[in-house]
């Protein structure tokens, strides 16, 4: 997912299971992405199969959602 485009309304992420820390997989496109559309795509984000060792990382599913703080600031 490109960092500048509107997010669906629910994205995975890669998350370290001994930190808690989201883990970005690097894009040639994007640099380090954190978002995917589906869990089987962010198992899949790297080319060396890491994210598949379940015992190292989950996925987790966010809703995404926008707040508006302020308007004409």
């Amino acid at each position: 997912m490109k960092p500048r485009e509107k997010k669906p309304e629910t994205v995975f992420r890669i998350i370290n299971r001994k930190t808690g820390e989201a883990i970005g997989s690097y894009s040639r496109a994007y640099c380090d992405e954190y978002d995917f559309n589906s869990a089987d795509e962010a198992r899949s984000a790297n080319c060396h199969d890491i994210f598949k060792d379940r015992e190292t990382y989950k996925i987790a599913k966010y809703k995404v959602t926008y707040e508006l703080i302020e308007d004409d600031v």
